[in-house]
């Protein structure tokens, strides 16, 4: 392990880093909304931000599996996931 780190070995994939960007900013555009409707439920259908209701969506069903015990399908929720959701 010392070996691969000192050559610079990067143990988070790509991959993973761009879906935590991608969740932070989403996120942010929550915040946004919320500060602008007083509310966070948005609607998958919303005609101003389908993308960011798309997103809260996928948000509410991993955290419905997540508390399941059905973490496969919790597309990625984690405790600190959630307690960033909760405090918004």
């Amino acid at each position: 392990i010392k070996k691969l780190e000192s050559i610079g070995f990067n143990w988070v994939s790509v991959y993973a880093s761009k879906q935590r960007n991608s969740w932070d900013e989403m996120f942010e555009e929550l915040k946004l909304f919320k500060a602008q409707h007083g509310h966070v439920d948005v609607s998958k259908t919303d005609a101003d931000n389908p993308k960011l209701g798309r997103w809260v969506s996928k948000q509410r069903h991993g955290y419905t599996n997540y508390k399941a015990g059905n973490k496969q399908k919790s597309k990625g929720m984690c405790v600190e996931r959630i307690n960033q959701l909760e405090n918004i």
